[in-house]
C-alpha cells in the first residue's frame, strides 16, 4: 500500500483534475489524503462538499491552517512551506500529487512551487496534473503529459465526485462536468481506451 498525497489549491481541484485515478488508486488498495490550501468564500459549504466526497469515496480530506477565507496568492510563502513540510514529514508520502507549475490559475502554479520547495527536504514520487477548469487556450495547449491513467472504468465515479461541488456547478462554473468528460475522451482517444487522465511525471523514487 502506498502513502498518496495530493496537494490543491481548492477544494475540488483534485476531484475535477484526477479523479478517475484517485478512485483507481483507492481500488488498489492505496491511502489517499487530499491536502487543500485554499477556501477563499462560501467556506462552509465548500468544506463540506470535500468532506462528503472524501467521505463517499474512501479518502481524506485535510485543509490548511490558512485555507478559510485566504487564496494562496495572499499567503506567504513561508508560511506555505513550513505547513507543507511539517505534513509531509507527518505523512511520509509515497507519492505526491499536485497542480502543474505553469497552470494558467496563479494559486495552482504558488503551491506547485511550494511542493518542488519541500522536495527539498524529502524525496518522493511527484507528479502534475492538468486543470481541466481554467478555460485557457495559452496555458491548456502547452501542458505535454508523459503519463496516461485510464479511467474507463471510473468515468462515472469521477462525475459523481465532481457532483458532490454543486456551489461550484453554476454560474460561470456550470461547464465543469461537461468538460470533464470531452478532456477525458480526448485523452482517451489519445491512447486508444475510452477516458484519460493526464499528468506530468516530475520525479520517480522507483530505480530501473
Amino acid at each position: 500500500m502506498k502513502k498518496i498525497l495530493l496537494v490543491t489549491a481548492h477544494s475540488d481541484d483534485a476531484e475535477i483534475s484526477m479523479g478517475g485515478t484517485i478512485r483507481k488508486l483507492l481500488g488498489q488498495g492505496h491511502q489517499i489524503i487530499n491536502l487543500i490550501f485554499s477556501i477563499p468564500s462560501n467556506v462552509k459549504v465548500r468544506k463540506e462538499e470535500a468532506v462528503a466526497a472524501a467521505l463517499n469515496f474512501g479518502y481524506e480530506v485535510q485543509f490548511s491552517q490558512y485555507c478559510e477565507g485566504s487564496n494562496v496568492e495572499d499567503i506567504p510563502y513561508h508560511h506555505l512551506i513550513k505547513e507543507l513540510d511539517c505534513i509531509i514529514e507527518k505523512v511520509n508520502p509515497d507519492e505526491v500529487y499536485t497542480h502543474w507549475m505553469h497552470d494558467s490559475h496563479q494559486d495552482h502554479r504558488k503551491l506547485s512551487n511550494v511542493v518542488r520547495s519541500s522536495f527539498r527536504k524529502k524525496q518522493f514520487t511527484l507528479y502534475e496534473f492538468e486543470q481541466i477548469n481554467q478555460q485557457n487556450n495559452i496555458a491548456a495547449n502547452q501542458f505535454h503529459p508523459n503519463v496516461y491513467s485510464d479511467i474507463t472504468d471510473f468515468m462515472n465515479d469521477k462525475i459523481r465526485m465532481i457532483s458532490f461541488f454543486e456551489s461550484q456547478l453554476m454560474g460561470y462554473t456550470n461547464h465543469y462536468l461537461e468538460n470533464t468528460e470531452h478532456m477525458a475522451n480526448w485523452r482517451g482517444s489519445q491512447v486508444n481506451c475510452q477516458y484519460a487522465e493526464t499528468f506530468l511525471l516530475i520525479f520517480s523514487k522507483e530505480l530501473l
